[in-house]
C-alpha cells in the first residue's frame, strides 16, 4: 500500500504543478526485482486514488526484467546468483527501479 502512496503523491505532485484537473493514465516501469505484484500494486493504487484527480484513471504497469550476466563469459541469466559456473561473478543490471514514464492529465 506504501508503494502505491507514493507514487499516487508523485502523479499529484506533477499533475499540481501542470495544472491538471484530472489524471487519466499513469504508465510506471516496475522492475521485477522489487517484486511488486502488479495486481496488488493496481487495487492498492485505485484504493489510494479515490476522491482525487487520479480517481478512475488507468494504471499501466510495464514490468522490466533485469540483465544478469556472469563478468566473466558473459552468459545470461534468468535469476541472480552469486557464482557462475565459470567462477566469475554475476553482475545485475536493472530490475531494481519504478520509473513513472508518462502521466496523461486533462489541464
Amino acid at each position: 500500500m506504501s508503494f502505491a502512496q507514493s507514487l499516487l503523491e508523485n502523479v499529484l505532485r506533477v499533475a499540481e504543478e501542470k495544472g491538471a484537473k484530472k489524471v487519466k493514465r499513469v504508465v510506471v516501469e516496475i522492475g521485477t526485482l522489487l517484486m511488486l505484484n502488479p495486481e496488488q500494486l493496481t487495487f492498492c493504487y485505485e484504493v489510494v486514488s479515490k476522491g482525487t484527480i487520479a480517481e478512475n484513471s488507468e494504471l499501466n504497469i510495464v514490468e522490466i526484467k533485469p540483465k544478469i550476466r556472469c563478468s566473466v563469459c558473459g552468459k545470461e541469466f534468468d535469476a541472480p546468483f552469486a557464482i557462475c559456473d565459470c567462477g566469475g561473478v554475476v553482475t545485475v543490471e536493472g530490475g531494481k527501479d519504478a520509473v513513472i514514464r508518462k502521466i496523461e492529465m486533462e489541464v
